[in-house]
C-alpha cells in the first residue's frame, strides 16, 4: 500500500471510494435516506474543488484507489488545521489504512505547522479518530447539527533532539534542505552540506513524528565553532524553530567549551530572502563582524556574524548542567586539571580547617582499575576523575563542617569543568552507600585511615549535549522579606 497525492485523474475512483464507502460504512449510524442524499453531493466535480484549496492524498493498493484524505486551513489560519474527506474502502478497514492516511495528513505541511488540528467526524469514525489523539472539542461530546461531532488535537511544538547517526543526518538535511530551493538552489553546495553535516553536531526539529528543521556546528578553532547550516521548512518560519535549534547548539558549544560562534550569510540589501536571513541571526544576538567578497562571488558578499558564548558568571551558573552520557578520548591536559582542583581548593571552610582534600586521576590503568569496582557502571568512558576526600575534624564549639566544606569544593570544581568545556556529576550516593564502593576506591589510591572518600567528579569532553532538567519557577522557591511573600516584580 502506497499513500501518495491525488492528481485529477483521481477524482472519478475517489468519488467512487467515498459513495461506497457512506452507503456500506455510514449506513449503520445514519439513515438511508440521509446517506442517498449525502453521497449527491460527493461528485467528481465536488472531489475537484475539495482538492483545490487542500492537500488531498490517496491510498493505494496494487493500483487500486482504496482511501483518501485531504487537510487544509482551519478557515484561513496559519497556526490552525482541519482534516476533511478521510474514506477507507470496506473492504480494507482494519488493516491500518485509516491510521497511515491520518498521519501522512499530519505530517504534511498544513499539519506541522498547525497548533491544532481540528475534524468534523462522523459517528462512525468517532471511536477511530478518538484512537488517533482527537478530543472533543470544547468538551462537548454531542452531534451538532450535521450530526457530526466536533473534534480536535492540540499539537506540542517542535521537540528539538541531538541526531548522532551519520545516516540520518544526512537524510534529515536532504529533506529539509531540497525542500528549501530559495535558499539552497545550488545542487553542489547543497550536496556538500549533505555529505559534511555527518560529522557535525546535528540538532534536529521534529513535529507530528517528522524532520522539520535542523542545525549543524563545526569546529573552526579551539574556540571558536560555526553555525555551519540550518534550515527550517517554510511551514515553520518565524514560529520558533529556528531559535530552539540555535538555542539547543548554543547549549552544546558552552558546554564543550567554546568561547566564539560565527555564522555567514549573504550580506543585506541583495535578496529579501537573505535579507530576514540577516535579521534572524541579528535578532539571536549576533554582531556583525565584516563582509569579504571573496568568500563566495561578487553577486554574493559573504556577511560574518560573531557571538561571544562566555557569558558572565550568573550566566555561566545558570547554564552549567549535570552530564552523564559518554566522554571523547581526548586527553585531559594536566594543566586543566591542576586549575579544577584550585578551584576546589579555594572553596570558603568552616573555621578555615580545610576538611576537604583532592586527588585528580588520569592514568588509564588506575581509572581502569577504579572503574571496575563502580557497579553499576558510571562514567566509565571518562578519561579523568576528581577524587573528593574529606576529613572530621571538629571546629567552633565541638562542630565538624566537613560536609560543608567538601560540597563548597565540589561545586567550585563543577563551575570550572564547565567553563573549562568539559562535563561532569556529582557522584555521591552511589559511591557512599551500604556496598562502599568509595572504600574499594580509597584502597586502590592508598587513602590513608582518616580520611573518607565522599565523591567522584568524572572529568571529560561530552560526546552528547548534557540534558537540562526542569527547575521549577523562582516565585515556588525565592522570595523577598519572608516566606512566601514578595517575588522578583514586588508583588506578594
Amino acid at each position: 500500500m502506497i499513500i501518495r497525492r491525488f492528481t485529477e485523474q483521481d477524482a472519478q475512483a475517489v468519488s467512487e471510494l467515498i459513495v461506497t464507502t457512506i452507503r456500506i460504512s455510514n449506513t449503520r449510524d445514519y439513515s438511508a435516506e440521509m446517506m442517498e442524499e449525502l453521497v449527491k453531493t460527493e461528485t467528481p466535480e465536488h472531489v475537484l474543488q475539495r482538492a483545490s484549496w487542500t492537500h488531498f492524498y490517496v491510498a493505494e493498493e496494487a493500483g487500486r484507489i482504496v482511501g483518501c484524505g485531504a487537510i487544509g486551513p482551519y478557515w484561513g489560519k496559519e497556526d490552525e488545521s482541519s482534516l476533511f474527506t478521510i474514506f477507507v474502502h470496506p473492504e480494507w478497514q482494519g488493516k491500518g489504512i485509516g491510521r497511515a492516511i491520518v498521519e501522512t495528513l499530519e505530517k504534511d505541511e498544513y499539519g506541522i505547522r498547525a497548533n491544532r488540528i481540528e475534524i468534523p467526524a462522523s459517528i462512525t469514525g468517532l471511536p477511530f479518530y478518538r484512537k488517533m489523539g482527537y478530543d472533543f472539542k470544547d468538551g462537548k461530546d454531542t452531534v451538532d447539527e450535521e450530526q457530526l461531532y466536533r473534534l480536535e488535537k492540540q499539537i506540542e511544538p517542535p521537540a528539538i533532539r541531538q541526531v548522532t547517526d551519520p545516516e540520518e543526518k544526512s537524510r534529515i538535511a536532504r529533506e529539509i534542505l531540497e525542500a528549501l530551493p530559495e535558499w539552497f538552489e545550488v545542487p553542489e553546495s547543497r550536496e556538500q552540506y549533505i555529505r559534511e553535516c555527518r560529522k557535525w553536531f546535528f540538532a534536529a526539529a521534529e513535529r507530528n513524528g517528522r524532520a522539520v528543521g535542523f542545525l549543524c556546528l563545526k569546529e573552526t578553532g579551539k574556540a571558536t565553532v560555526e553555525l555551519a547550516v540550518t534550515g527550517v521548512l517554510k511551514a515553520l518560519h518565524r514560529r520558533g524553530t529556528g531559535r530552539a535549534l540555535f538555542e539547543a547548539a548554543k547549549e552544546y558549544a558552552v558546554a564543550a567549551g567554546y568561547e566564539f560562534m560565527q555564522v555567514k550569510t549573504v550580506a543585506e540589501g541583495l535578496y529579501e530572502d537573505y535579507d530576514r536571513t540577516n535579521r534572524f541571526y541579528q535578532g539571536l544576538g549576533f554582531r556583525e563582524l565584516e563582509v569579504i567578497p571573496q568568500v563566495w562571488d561578487a553577486d554574493n558578499p559573504c556577511q560574518i556574524y560573531v557571538m561571544s558564548l562566555k557569558g558572565t558568571l550568573p550566566e555561566q551558573i545558570t547554564a552549567r548542567r549535570s552530564y552523564r552520557g559518554k566522554y571523547r578520548p581526548d586527553r585531559v591536559p594536566r594543566e586543566d586539571l591542576k586549575t579544577i582542583l584550585e578551584a576546589g581548593l579555594a572553596a570558603p571552610s568552616g573555621c578555615n580547617k580545610q576538611t576537604a582534600s583532592l586527588i585528580a586521576v588520569d592514568d588509564p590503568e588506575i581509572l581502569k582499575q577504579i572503574n571496575a569496582v563502580i557497579d553499576p557502571p558510571v562514567c566509565e568512558t571518562a578519561p579523568a576523575m576528581i577524587c573528593v576526600l574529606s576529613q572530621r575534624i571538629n571546629a567552633f564549639r565541638d562542630r565538624c563542617f566537613a560536609t560543608q566544606d567538601y560540597s563548597a569544593a565540589i561545586e567550585n570544581m563543577l563551575l570550572a569543568i564547565a567553563s573549562l568545556g568539559y562535563g561532569s556529576c556529582w557522584f555521591e550516593g552511589h559511591i557512599t552507600d551500604e556496598d562502599r564502593i568509595c572504600d574499594r576506591i580509597a584502597e586502590i589510591l592508598n587513602v590513608p585511615e582518616g580520611y573518607e572518600l565522599v565523591c567522584i567528579l568524572p572529568v571529560g569532553k561530552m560526546e552528547s549535549a548534557p540534558n537540562a532538567p526542569k527547575k521549577k519557577p523562582f516565585a515556588e522557591r525565592a522570595w523577598f522579606n519572608g516566606f512566601g511573600k514578595e517575588t522578583e516584580d514586588g508583588k506578594e
